[in-house]
């Protein structure tokens, strides 16, 4: 493969409006023509031929890196079926919300058609809204099965059904966004601690894992813009606190604090700065310095001069799609937040075009030093890529 990390002119021009309008035409156009039905890199465990491996935690464990790290896809051989993932569904509403580059009834025909989507998909069994993933998830730290709402799909539902009412403005939308973070206080709850409180991955889960925390609190800190209830400001305010106290010296955020979660990688700091921006225009907390302390941390360790985006901030491989994704959305937000950070979104974009954008439209999902995963996923890959290169073209056109 071509060098990664080369070096790049600082004044290069940046790319016009029809790159990116190009871009997300081709993406929009092969996702829609699949209805965004693809693989996901995690769901292994729904394999049908694979029943004995799963009755242990190891064997578990090992299914689902196959499943994700082959370089050829297993799925059909293993029976995976292609299922939505609810968090992805999430993403590509909030994509279709934002689009600016869509004529408007086509841009209003397919919002409806993913809310719907979401709507099927949420967890009828829990009496608030709450989603999950389509498949069982064993991690390092914890099991949960899919019948089990978490907080990361669910605070995408509620991004995006408040993404789609401001673009609507159905009151029901609404009521289904506050019903989210109601979920978050009555179900998830948060854990006290003396440096303030944080919500867990979910309902009961009391590990400290800095993305998921400020995933619901960035979610928190939206819906009060819309819904003056004091309950979910105090709430926001007690996690902020938390994540604010963690921040080490040099501005990064471990993605957890137990012995075996104490890394720092790229799309996870970029969800924790995604949500301070939220509670930033929220007026929740004075996170202002701790903001740019992480944008400049998040700069300077997590992507390489031309672009390129680094897994981990000591380790380049593998590059990850969703990696590229998260840089250009979260840039291009510091930057409609006033932030100068719109030439690294275009570093990004840049790098995406080069090294990651497949012949038909689609990225790829990871290079790795000596090979590449060409795998389309969806929730994991075209989904975030949609919505970042939406966010680029709203802050720069």
């Amino acid at each position: 493969m071509a060098e990664l990390g080369t070096a790049r002119d600082p004044r290069a021009p940046t790319p016009d409006a029809a790159v990116v309008r190009a871009a997300i035409r081709d993406l929009e156009r092969w996702g829609a023509e699949r209805r965004w039905l693809g693989p996901d890199p995690y769901e292994g465990m729904n394999a049908r031929r694979a029943p004995l491996i799963r009755r242990t935690r190891l064997g578990r464990r090992v299914l689902v890196q196959l499943v994700k790290r082959s370089p050829l896809d297993v799925r059909d051989a293993l029976a995976v079926p292609r299922e939505h993932n609810a968090a992805g569904v999430a993403t590509l509403t909030s994509a279709y919300a934002r689009d600016q580059s869509l004529p408007e009834p086509q841009r209003r025909r397919k919002l409806s058609e993913m809310l719907e989507i979401l709507e099927r998909l949420r967890l009828k069994t829990f009496e608030r809204p709450c989603w999950g993933y389509h498949f069982d998830v064993e991690t390092r730290a914890f099991f949960y099965p899919r019948s089990r709402p978490n907080t990361i799909a669910t605070a995408f539902a509620g991004h995006a059904l408040l993404d789609a009412y401001e673009v609507t403005r159905s009151p029901s939308l609404l009521e289904q966004a506050v019903g989210v973070a109601d979920f978050f206080l009555h179900d998830v709850g948060a854990t006290d601690t003396p440096q303030g409180a944080y919500f867990g991955y979910f309902i009961g889960d009391r590990t400290p894992i800095h993305n998921a925390n400020m995933l619901v609190c960035g979610l928190l800190a939206r819906v009060t813009r819309h819904a003056t209830d004091r309950r979910f400001r105090e709430a926001c305010a007690g996690g902020t606190r938390f994540c604010l106290s963690h921040q080490r010296p040099d501005g990064s955020w471990l993605y957890g604090e137990p012995p075996q979660l104490r890394w720092v990688d790229g799309f996870h700091t970029g969800y924790v700065l995604d949500a301070l921006l939220e509670c930033e225009r929220a007026g929740i907390g004075n996170v202002a310095t701790a903001l740019n302390r992480g944008l400049a941390y998040y700069r300077e360790h997590l992507f390489l001069a031309d672009g390129t985006p680094k897994y981990y901030d000591n380790r380049v491989f593998p590059v990850d799609s969703q990696s590229v994704a998260q840089g250009i959305q979260t840039f291009a937000r510091a930057t409609a937040a006033g932030r100068d950070h719109l030439e690294d979104a275009w570093r990004v974009f840049s790098f995406a075009e080069r090294r990651m954008r497949r012949t038909d439209g689609a990225f790829i999902f990871q290079r790795r030093r000596f090979w590449t995963n060409r795998t389309p996923h969806i929730r994991w890959t075209q989904a975030p890529m949609l919505a970042a290169l939406v966010e680029l073209d709203r802050v720069a056109y």
